[in-house]
Order: C-alpha cells, then sequence, then structure tokens
C-alpha cells in the first residue's frame, strides 16, 4: 500500500508548467481589410488543429469556444470606442512528446489612428524543467509574412534571407545594423572559403520570421564589414554571427555571439549550433516585448469582452438569469486573467533569478581569473622578470583597448564608456595616453596597494599630472556596484580642445585590487562643470 501511496505522490509531483518560447509584434499594412485578411489566414491554420469545425460565426470576427483536451480553441472579438481586437488561442498536442502541449494566441488589434497590429505568442505547457527543443514560429505567422508586408520598428518582415552580396545590399545592411531603431536580432551567416553554408537557410529564416533577420554574407562583403567594423565584430569563413539590436562600432564583440565555422564539421555539429541559435533569439523576443503593452494578453480580451457582453445585457434589459450567467462568465474570465498574471510575474521573477546567477558567476569568475593573473605578475616580478614596462605599446588609437586588455590585464581595466571613449578619441598624443595608463598599473596602482604618499598633483612627465577631481567627482557602475570616479589624469591647463586636452577618469577598486578606469580621453563633463 505504502509503494502505490508513493507511486502516486511521484506522479502529483510532476505537474505541468508554462514555458514561453516565442514573442511577436508587428505592424500590418494600414489598410482596411488588412485584420480581416489576416483572421482568415489564422483561421485557416488553426482549424487544421482543433479538434472540430469552426462556427460560421468565427470568419466573421464572432467570439466562440470549442473545448477538448489538448485541442481546444477559442476566439474573442472586443469592439469598443477606443480599441477593436480580435484573438484567437489554439492548443496543439506535441508530436513526439506525450503530454507535452504546445499554446498559440495570435493577437489582431486597431486603435484609432494607428496602423493595425498583429502580435503572437507560443506557450507550451510540460511538466520538463528544461525543454530540448528548437524553436519556430507558429504557421500562421509565415502566412501573414508571405501575403502581407508586415513591419516591425519600420523594419519589412520576410521568410527568405537578405542576400549581402553587392556594393548596394551591403549599405543597406549596414544600415539595417547601426539603425539604432532596429528591434530584432540580424542572423548573419557568412560563406566559407569554398561557398559553402552548412546550416539550412530557408529553413531558419521560415523558422525565426518574425523574431530576426537572416542574413547570408558572401567573402567580399566579409572584408568590407571587416574594414568598417573591425574584425573583432565581423563575421567570415563559415561562421555565423548574431548581431543584437543596438549595435555600435564601438561594441565588444562579446555582445554579439559569434559560432566560428570550423566547429561545424559534423551534422551534430550543425544541429547543436542551429538549435543554440534560435534558442537565443526565441529567448530574446521574450525578453524585449512587454504584455500589456507590445502584446494584448487573450486572457485580458477575454475579460474586456467579457464585461462589453455584460454591460450590453443590462442595457438592453435581459432577464435576470442572462445577466447572471454573463456575470458569472466574466467571473470566470477574471479568474483566468488572475492565473495568467500570476503566471508571467512568476516567469519574470525566475527570469531575474536566471539572470542574477549568471551575473554573479561572471563576476565570480571574473574575479577568481583577476586574481590568478595579479599572482603570476607577482611570482614574475619576485623572479626578476618585471613584464611591467610594456615596450610593446600602441601608436593609434585603434590598437589602444586591445592593448590595454592584454598589456595591463589584472591591473586596469577599461570600462564600456571609456571603450566608447577611445574609438572616437580626437586627442592628438596616443603616446602620452599610454605612457599614462602605463603609470597607472604600475605606480598608482602600488601606491594604492602598498601606501608610499599621497597621489595628489602627482608628475608624472612634464606637462601631466595626476590630481583630485574635487567638485567633479562622480559615482558610475561597475559590476553591479557603484564606484566613485574621485581621480584624472590631466595635461596642463585648462584647455577643452579636444584634440590637445587628456582627461582619464578613474577609481580604485578595492575588491579586485584594479585601477578602474571610467572616462577617457576627453573631457568630461559633470554637474560642477
Amino acid at each position: 500500500m505504502k509503494k502505490t501511496s508513493d507511486a502516486r505522490e511521484t506522479i502529483n509531483t510532476k505537474t505541468a508548467r508554462e514555458h514561453h518560447i516565442i514573442h511577436i509584434a508587428a505592424e500590418l499594412p494600414n489598410k482596411n481589410d488588412s485584420i480581416h485578411k489576416a483572421r482568415k489566414e489564422i483561421l485557416k491554420w488553426a482549424q487544421k488543429r482543433s479538434s472540430g469545425i469552426f462556427p460560421e460565426e468565427a470568419a466573421i470576427g464572432k467570439s466562440f469556444e470549442l473545448l477538448a483536451g489538448g485541442r481546444s480553441s477559442a476566439a474573442v472579438n472586443v469592439n469598443l470606442d477606443s480599441i477593436n481586437a480580435w484573438a484567437l488561442r489554439q492548443e496543439d498536442p506535441d508530436k513526439t512528446v506525450s503530454g507535452r502541449v504546445w499554446t498559440s494566441e495570435a493577437i489582431l488589434w486597431r486603435i484609432d489612428g494607428h496602423a493595425p497590429r498583429f502580435a503572437t505568442r507560443l506557450v507550451v505547457a510540460s511538466s520538463e524543467t528544461e525543454l530540448a527543443i528548437s524553436p519556430a514560429v507558429p504557421g500562421y505567422v509565415l502566412q501573414i509574412a508571405e501575403k502581407f508586408a508586415l513591419r516591425i520598428a519600420g523594419q519589412s518582415v520576410t521568410t527568405q534571407p537578405l542576400q549581402i552580396d553587392e556594393d548596394e545590399a551591403f549599405e543597406d545592411f549596414s544600415e539595417l545594423l547601426t539603425e539604432p531603431s532596429r528591434r530584432l536580432p540580424i542572423i548573419a551567416f557568412s560563406q566559407s572559403h569554398d561557398n559553402v553554408i552548412r546550416i539550412d537557410l530557408n529553413k531558419i529564416s521560415k523558422s525565426l520570421c518574425g523574431i530576426a533577420h537572416v542574413a547570408v554574407v558572401n567573402e567580399a562583403s566579409s572584408r568590407k564589414f571587416a574594414e568598417r567594423f573591425g574584425r573583432k565584430l565581423s563575421v567570415f569563413d563559415g561562421a555565423v554571427r548574431i548581431y543584437m539590436p543596438g549595435f555600435q562600432e564601438e561594441d565588444s564583440q562579446y555582445n554579439h555571439p559569434l559560432w566560428l565555422g570550423i566547429r561545424m564539421d559534423s551534422p551534430k555539429d550543425i544541429a547543436l549550433t542551429e538549435r543554440q541559435i534560435r534558442r537565443h533569439v526565441a529567448q530574446f523576443s521574450i525578453r524585449s516585448l512587454r504584455i500589456g503593452a507590445d502584446i494584448l494578453p487573450f486572457a485580458q480580451l477575454r475579460s474586456i469582452s467579457r464585461k462589453a457582453e455584460q454591460d450590453r445585457l443590462a442595457t438592453n434589459g435581459a432577464s435576470a438569469n442572462e445577466q447572471l450567467e454573463a456575470a458569472k462568465a466574466r467571473i470566470s474570465a477574471l479568474e483566468k486573467e488572475l492565473q495568467e498574471a500570476k503566471d508571467m510575474e512568476d516567469l519574470a521573477l525566475e527570469e531575474e533569478r536566471k539572470s542574477r546567477f549568471r551575473a554573479e558567476e561572471a563576476e565570480r569568475r571574473e574575479f577568481n581569473s583577476t586574481s590568478h593573473i595579479q599572482r603570476l605578475l607577482e611570482k614574475l616580478r619576485d623572479n626578476g622578470e618585471d613584464i611591467r614596462s610594456n615596450n610593446d605599446t600602441p601608436i593609434s588609437w585603434d590598437e589602444v583597448e586591445d592593448w590595454c586588455d592584454q598589456a595591463l590585464v589584472g591591473r586596469v581595466v577599461l570600462t564600456a564608456s571609456a571603450r566608447r571613449g577611445c574609438k572616437k578619441a580626437l586627442f592628438s598624443n596616443v603616446p602620452q595616453a599610454v605612457r599614462s595608463l602605463l603609470w597607472l598599473s604600475n605606480i598608482c596602482r602600488d601606491r594604492f596597494l602598498l601606501g608610499g604618499g599621497s597621489l595628489r598633483d602627482e608628475p608624472l612627465e612634464e606637462g601631466i599630472r595626476n590630481a583630485y577631481c574635487g567638485g567633479d567627482k562622480y559615482e558610475f557602475d561597475w559590476q553591479s556596484r557603484k564606484l566613485i570616479a574621485e581621480w584624472h589624469k590631466k595635461n596642463g591647463g585648462n584647455t577643452r580642445i579636444p584634440e590637445n586636452c587628456l582627461r582619464i577618469y578613474y577609481a580604485w577598486d578595492e575588491i579586485t585590487q584594479q585601477i578602474i578606469i571610467s572616462d577617457m580621453p576627453a573631457h568630461k563633463r559633470t554637474g560642477a562643470t
């Protein structure tokens, strides 16, 4: 009897939970029949997955419901002065995994004065903790994209990859890449030396339609890309790179994930790469779109629809029984909306927990690596090998960032702001700025660690000194902490001419025992200035 009870308890604890897979929000053509035509495509797709025949009212956008375990279909219609909306929710059991049920929500709405909108949510209910899936958008997204001029943030949505093989195409691609309003990632596939793309481009373009742009870059365009944006941010020789929204020339290469072509030799490696790419952009679609603003949830629209029906019955003097049934329907809808809101809150909390864990793990690994490098440097110095002179110093701003990461590792760190400053620097005396960084990594760091006198107005060389910021000091973020940039290196005088003015604002980080460069090499405006 105990064994039976244990077995039942084990089964009961294995309850299904919802996993959000894909979110899409786009604009339909600003025409009177756009919503009608899009609804027709959605219903055509959903009917094939339903357990029954949709009623005649479905074709004209009326609400309906067909209940069946794992294959339920439901639609709601909202027609108010402020908004006109229609939404469908369709369940579809997984064809290979028992107990896994997919739910697609398609929402169409229009607000006066604005283009009609289309959104979708793909959710799967499963008892699995982690899903081994390759995300793909529902089929109706492809049907709508192929028949309409769908747009997201002003950019066209297409089911086919962009071909970057001519000068004009490269210029258009560069504009799309750097467009500040771009909301979708760009997956760039580069041709290998034998002109082969190992991943099925048509398949992945359709699978990710509406959540990513897919582009194919030939060898000539890869070289142009490296010339314009730098080798570190380029894509080449069979590699695949995802350029996330907000891309800038001074970005870190690690903000835009890269899969090297040489790592895709076998079918297994290719399948793994494709799954990782799909999951990366799908997860971004979940994080980047707001429920209630970018996407109107089905449950909320159902509650609004039930309230409108209840108000209509009351206004028209319907019987008490009719009004009671309408009130019950509205209460049921509100309960489901509340449960969905709780589920969304749980999802947000879980994502926040995962993000915090990843950030803490990254900081821990970086701290351990920095400590290890510092110990190695100390051992080398104890053995009489002082590598801190760094004879091979950069002579142009293009080289400063990489040089600092390699030659000054464990001693000096450039923040993102400082890196951007180096890329856009107008200060002409690069060797002087480099000597200042060396002074910070050696004498200044030793002074913070070992003592030996004040750093205030410490001369570095003729015409340049270390100074306290005073009223110009400011806080900045560094690894989830606040540091104060209260010191800066400056050349003589108070000139503000960028070509002649050197400023390096920094803070001492007690935890990692490094100099953290907040900004350089130009004068920074603060509250005091």
